[in-house]
Parts: C-alpha cells; structure tokens; sequence
C-alpha cells in the first residue's frame, strides 16, 4: 500500500512538474522547488525522470550574474507530446498542432463555401494529426458534452459533432464552443490569469459567450448570448422567440459592418451613434441576467463585439449598473482581450493539454 502511494505521489509530482514548465516556460531547479513546495533533490530527479522519457531537456541557461556558471534551464520538448487545435466558423477552419510548452509547430487555413457540416468534417479530418495525443474542435454556438445544441453562425442544431469527428477520424475528440476557447485561451496564454471566474463575449454571425473558473471550462459554461431577451415582445428573432439580443442588435448587419458603423459614428453621423447606444444599452441588458447568474469578476469583449464595446463602453456600463446587484459589479473589470483572434484556437489546445497532464497523474 505505501509503494502504491508513494508511486502515485511521483505521478503527479511529475504531471506538476510538467504542467509547471507547459505554463511558465523554462525555469531553474531553484525556481521549480519554490513554485511546486518541492525539494532540490525531489525536484531533479523528476526532471531526470521526465528527461529519460523525453517530456523534458535540462539546458545551460540564464546566467546568474556573478562569476559562477549560468543555472541550468529545465524546459519542455513541444514534440513531447502534441494536440491538434481546430476552430470551425462559417466560411473557414483554422488549423493548429501545438507542442508541449505551447510552441505552435504547424498552422493552417482551409475554406468553407457555407457552413454544411459533412463538408467541415472533411476538411477536419483532412487537417488532422494522426499522432497528436488530443484533438480539440472549437466552434461558436451553445455547446454541450461534445454535441453543438445550437449555432446561429453554422445553422446547426443538435448536432453531435465530437461524435461525427470521431468517426470520420478514428479518435476521440473534444468540443467547445468558440468563446470558452477563447477565455481559456486568454486565462492560459494571455492577460487573465488573474480573473477567477473569467466571461468571454463572442461576437461573430451570433452572440455567444464562455465562462471559465480558475482557467477550466465546467460543464455549462457555454452561454447562449445571443438569445437572452431584452426587449420582450420584440423583433422577432431565428430562433422563434421575439426580442432576443441578436435580433435587436441586427447582428448579421453589425458582423459585416461593424467597422463602418464606428468610422461613421467617430464623424459625427448621429444614425450611427444613435445605433451603437442603443446596441451597447441592450448588451449591457443581457449582460446583467449573465453576471447575476454567473457572478465573474472579468469579462472580456472579443470578435467585433470588442469594437462595439470600445464605441459603446458608456452605455454598455450604464445598462449593467441598472440590471446587476451592486456588490456583483462593484468587483468586476470589463476590457478587451490581448490575444485577438488566436483566443479560441490557443484555448483549444490549452484544453486538450489540460487533458493531457490530467492523464499523466
């Protein structure tokens, strides 16, 4: 029993260790003990160890300043261990196959002529690494256990795509949807890691949005955006409800034009300004009902509800203030986020290495 706890004790101390330099990049022995609450010695001979098995190479380093020789480096092989990263959208899907530390080995772009899914499924499975360890699909829509509920980009509905790619693949795939990517992404890889409950905004030919808490995606955390109602009994929207955000804020308009809409409204065209308060006020709107029932500390405006919110931040801020509790808002930071449109697809891969070192423990 104590051989089989002290075995089990190595396995994540290793999976720490690796998750450790995937995060942070290459670090001394010094700063790996002080980061883990490791010894020296614990901590060298889990790098030997994951040295012998090819996750990890010991390098001259960094020097330290005096006469003594440079610390040496530990750091992670990408080659170690791989994840395909895909994001489908409605006219294209972006390609990644990222290495261990999160060094991007190769990168791709395939056309789509309109959103039929047997057509995407082709073009995924022709852009698939076979030895990739995960495969990761990001779409946008409301996303649940791998099956695409609802995307108004696509047009689909019900539709079991982690079911559909693995059997066009031959693998096992996981699915999520474009802005939960997208907030892992920025938790892993950009700005957010401070944020414990971290709202992404999606804007593209729909209105979606992701939480993520401490950097993960729980189940649920794919948030329909766009069909949040707030202007009851108003325009009537593709879904069948009236008065959803999407169909208030004419989003299939403000996909194409949201550019020249700001540019107009910058020149003082009264129509356009008028337009981008009243889209700002109604996002706000819906914003309030999600941070009421979800209670994030961050949110991030991303695609070209980013624009929007740079146009519009006054009236998106002031809807909020009136349809959120006080001490939910009081502590909440509204920004853009760093990492533009690489978001969805770094979080992708970010997702599939969290499976990864989970694996590994």
């Amino acid at each position: 029993m104590a051989r089989t706890g002290t075995e089990e004790l190595r396995r994540r101390n290793r999976a720490a260790l690796v998750e450790q330099l995937h995060r942070h990049g290459p670090q001394t022995r010094a700063e790996l003990t002080e980061a883990l609450g490791l010894n020296r010695s614990t901590i060298g001979a889990l790098a030997a160890d994951l040295a012998e098995a090819g996750y990890v190479q010991e390098t001259t380093g960094r020097s330290t300043g005096s006469a003594g020789r440079p610390s040496t480096l530990a750091e992670c092989v990408p080659k170690a261990a791989t994840v395909t990263a895909v994001e489908i959208r409605v006219d294209r899907v972006r390609f990644a196959l990222v290495g261990l530390g999160g060094e991007v080995l190769e990168r791709a772009e395939t056309a789509l002529d309109g959103a039929d899914p047997v057509d995407a499924i082709e073009v995924v499975t022709g852009g698939t690494a076979r030895d990739a360890l995960e495969a990761v699909a990001a779409v946008p829509g409301l996303v649940d256990a791998g099956e695409v509920a609802h995307s108004t980009e696509l047009g689909w509905a019900g539709r079991d795509l982690a079911g559909d790619l693995a059997s066009a693949t031959g693998r096992e795939w996981q699915v999520v949807d474009t802005a939960t990517a997208a907030a892992v992404g920025e938790w892993s890889r950009g700005d957010a890691h401070e944020a414990t409950k971290l709202l992404y905004l999606h804007g593209g030919r729909g209105l979606t949005a992701g939480l993520v808490v401490d950097g993960l995606a729980p189940r649920g955390g794919s948030i329909q955006l766009g069909h949040i109602v707030v202007q009851p009994g108003g325009r009537e929207c593709a879904c069948g409800l009236r008065g959803c955000l999407e169909a208030e804020m004419e989003v299939f308009g403000y996909a194409e034009d949201i550019e020249y809409a700001t540019l107009a409204a910058g020149m003082g065209d009264a129509a356009a300004r008028d337009g981008l308060r009243r889209s700002g006020e109604d996002l706000g709107r819906a914003l309030g009902a999600v941070v009421t029932a979800t209670g994030p500390d961050e949110i991030l405006f991303g695609g070209w509800l980013r624009e929007l919110y740079l146009s519009a931040a006054a009236p998106v801020r002031s809807a909020l203030a009136e349809t959120t509790l006080p001490h939910l808002r009081s502590r909440l930071r509204l920004r853009t986020p760093v990492l533009g449109d690489e978001g969805a697809l770094i979080g992708a891969a970010e997702t599939g290495f969290a499976t990864v070192v989970d694996r590994m423990r």
